[in-house]
């Protein structure tokens, strides 16, 4: 289920993780490289337990209506369609899904004021309202209202991603704190502002700097982005929840994560070769680079960038059968999400240039529908 792209990005973290730490176990990277992957699967688990959850509490407050001291004819006679859902009621059947879920010890009873307000939320969308005042309602209804919930109020609930950041301990969260203090000569110093925008503090300093020449800034840089292991999953619960049919039953598999099929299409040995290559070439790789990056030193590169072409350059000259433009594209759009706001245009220009060179000399040999660029 996840993309190629989910797949790069895993190996770009792992192989970052694994040089910062400098690290010399392949071995026990690569682990927990696919350590990672079943814990982005053990989210999607939480995610469908929630919906489960929340359809469980909803039919816990009908049950309480009719015990009301002077209970209402709606309290006597619900409408019980939410309840009745489905999609919920077949995920909640399903074999595959209660063998994962009892395996994580799922359980929400410290969250009841949490599912109170999604719950309250989600009777007040004119999207419920008009699912439950509908004449008629199907398994196509039953599954849109479930796609619904889980996208506008369940994803994005802060609280909810809290939770279940605390549940994936490869799921990183940090928020990176730093006072700068700014002078006069900091913008020749490359070391000095070394993850914070050079144009934006620039333009901080020429307004705010004191009479002196000085500014203090606090700066923080935030790792939350929509390409982490949360949002992997939240990816994964949506294929699940419209890929799900009518006809399927407790029996039904839960589809897998990662595709295993012969050759490069087999998902976890594109991410182990990837993952492997890209150490093992890492200083021919660097060579390449220094050859080609004029003026410019490689430990003055941002290493992130350095990072991004060695994996592309792993990609172009290991996998004969991945378009040339494909690899390069993937990792162009990868440094617009991970690196600096320039490091796309750096990064495309120099693997133009040692594409160029690669090709004339037959490093870099496509076939099939390789050749097609």
């Amino acid at each position: 289920m996840l993309t190629r792209r989910h797949l790069r990005i895993k190996v770009l973290q792992a192989l970052y993780a694994f040089f910062q730490s400098e690290n010399d176990r392949v071995d026990v990277a690569e682990r927990q490289l696919l350590q990672s992957l079943e814990k982005i699967y053990d989210l999607c688990i939480y995610h469908l337990s929630f919906l489960i959850e929340l359809n469980e509490f909803a039919a816990q407050r009908l049950e309480e209506g009719k015990l009301k001291h002077r209970p209402t004819p709606e309290d006597l006679n619900p409408n019980l369609r939410f309840v009745k859902n489905s999609l919920i009621y077949q995920i909640k059947r399903n074999r595959d899904f209660q063998q994962r879920a009892d395996s994580l010890k799922i359980h929400w009873n410290d969250q009841e004021n949490l599912i109170r307000k999604i719950y309250n939320q989600l009777k007040e969308t004119t999207m419920y309202q008009q699912y439950m005042n509908a004449p008629v309602t199907g398994f196509k209804q039953d599954k849109e209202l479930v796609v619904y919930l889980f996208n506008e109020l369940v994803v994005n609930n802060n609280v909810v991603q809290f939770i279940y950041e605390e549940k994936n301990i490869f799921w990183t969260n940090d928020q990176h704190t730093e006072n700068l203090k700014i002078t006069r000569t900091s913008f020749t110093d490359e070391d000095t502002i070394n993850y914070a925008d050079r144009e934006i503090v620039q333009k901080l300093y020429k307004r705010y700097a004191d009479e002196d020449g000085n500014l203090e800034i606090l700066c923080e840089e935030d790792s939350i982005y929509p390409e982490n292991d949360y949002y992997f999953a939240a990816y994964i619960v949506n294929k699940i929840l419209r890929d799900w049919r009518e006809i399927s039953d407790e029996y039904t598999p839960l589809p897998p994560l990662l595709r295993s099929l012969p050759g490069d299409e087999n998902d976890k040995e594109f991410m182990q070769m990837l993952f492997r290559k890209t150490i093992i070439h890492k200083a021919k790789f660097n060579e390449i680079v220094s050859k080609h990056a004029q003026n410019w030193e490689l430990d003055r590169i941002a290493t992130m960038d350095i990072l991004i072409i060695q994996i592309a350059l792993t990609e172009l000259t290991q996998f004969p059968s991945i378009p040339i433009k494909v690899s390069m594209n993937e990792y162009i759009d990868l440094a617009k999400i991970f690196s600096t706001p320039k490091s796309s245009q750096f990064i495309n220009g120099l693997l133009d240039k040692m594409v160029a060179e690669l090709k004339e000399d037959k490093t870099i040999v496509k076939t099939g529908r390789g050749l097609l660029e």
